[in-house]
């Protein structure tokens, strides 16, 4: 008699298992992005470092000097990124932080950077998210902590560059602050070389041989990079595609322009070889959200 099947058969995984050869590509711009493509190599992990941007001064930096110059003026100081903090540091350039200026921080690498770029104490009296599961949440993250200060802020910058989300400022403005919002870098689409396109293309093999992974760390990246690794053959629609996305606001984005497996993970290479290893690898957030997309949808894109 013949062997009677158990399951049913799967023909296409969405996700690929542990040990199956897969090509990440960190978006993140910059030089965290550069160090953290290093770290996975140094861990065994194929990946390449694509950046979704390119990071360069602001248009006017006398702006930038003209806020330093006034900061003591702002009750708090708002950075929303490592790259807002380290290019204010520069224009910076050592001087005092004043003392009646609070400052706060979106999410926990950019907390880092505050205390090692403006060296401002070891962080406790840095505003920033509260609890390890909202360190890396976003704006929405840290409104919380910013609703609750007394006195309120009535002055507020935010550090940040030429475009983004209006949201946290939106929240201030709606509790009464005068909000300030200052250019202290750009962020340009980057716009990949010839010489990338066949770095990535060479990493993944021929056919469907590998699987990409794609580490996203702002919406913005998903609509940037989906249509043009769609355009590619090298999007949604290839097979064992994956999304990993560095909060819920990107997992979402990232689901709705037809990833077909995203999964929260933190900008970590730890956490991402976790991810990679499956369901029961992702130890940073194990109760956290899967997406699932109804299927690829290129022409869908956040």
């Amino acid at each position: 008699m013949p062997r009677r099947r158990r399951g049913p058969i799967v023909v296409r995984r969405l996700f690929p298992r542990a040990g199956d050869p897969v090509v990440v590509l960190i978006t993140r711009p910059g030089e965290p992005g550069r160090q953290l493509a290093t770290r996975l190599h140094a861990l065994g992990q194929a990946a390449l470092w694509w950046p979704a941007f390119d990071l360069s001064p602001p248009v006017d930096p006398q702006r930038v000097r003209d806020c330093i110059t006034h900061l003591g003026g702002f009750d708090l100081v708002v950075f929303v990124s490592p790259m807002a903090v380290n290019a204010f540091a520069g224009a910076l350039a050592g001087a005092p932080w004043p003392d009646t200026t609070r400052v706060a921080g979106v999410g926990s690498a950019t907390v880092r950077a505050l205390v090692d770029a403006l060296g401002l104490g070891d962080g406790g009296s840095i505003i920033g998210p509260a609890g390890k599961e909202t360190a890396d949440g976003g704006a929405e993250a840290l409104w919380p902590a910013l609703a609750a200060l007394q006195p309120a802020p009535r002055r507020v910058l935010i550090v940040r560059a030429q475009a983004g989300r209006d949201w946290l400022g939106g929240q201030l403005r709606a509790g009464g602050a005068e909000v300030k919002e200052l250019e202290a870098y750009r962020r340009d689409t980057h716009e990949p070389t010839p010489q990338e396109w066949d770095r990535l293309s060479g990493a993944l093999g021929p056919g469907t041989a590998r699987a990409l992974a794609v580490l996203f760390s702002s919406t913005e990246a998903v609509g940037v990079l989906t249509p043009a690794l769609a355009a590619a053959g090298l999007g949604p629609q290839r097979a064992g595609a994956v999304a990993l996305c560095v909060h819920e606001r990107i997992a979402e984005a990232a689901a709705a322009a037809g990833w077909p497996d995203v999964r929260r993970c933190e900008p970590r290479a730890e956490a991402i070889v976790g991810a990679l290893a499956g369901p029961a690898g992702v130890a940073d957030d194990p109760a956290g959200p899967l997406y699932k997309s109804a299927g690829p949808r290129p022409d869908s894109v956040a």
